[in-house]
């Protein structure tokens, strides 16, 4: 029984790679280096910006957690009335 040959899909093929994994470690090298060029084009936060969103972070934090502790107080308080 003969096996049928596969078609060619058309798609270029993969270079072949060199002796000792070359290929991989020049790829490994070439992502460290696209990473450090990408933080340098980051846009980094002044210690004034820091320093705001901080305090916007902690005032958000005490804000939600007496909010939520409240409602779980009220709820926990009527679950009891309910439940005696």
């Amino acid at each position: 029984m003969a096996v049928p040959k596969r078609k060619d899909s058309g798609a270029p093929k993969k270079k072949a790679q060199a002796k000792g994994g070359q290929g991989r470690v020049e790829s490994i090298l070439k992502y460290f280096r696209d990473i450090r060029n990408e933080f340098r084009k980051v846009i980094w936060p002044t210690r004034p910006e820091i320093g705001s969103q901080t305090v916007v972070v902690l005032t958000t934090l005490v804000f939600f957690t007496i909010f939520i502790g409240v409602f779980d107080y009220i709820f926990s308080s009527i679950v009891g009335l309910v439940i005696q």
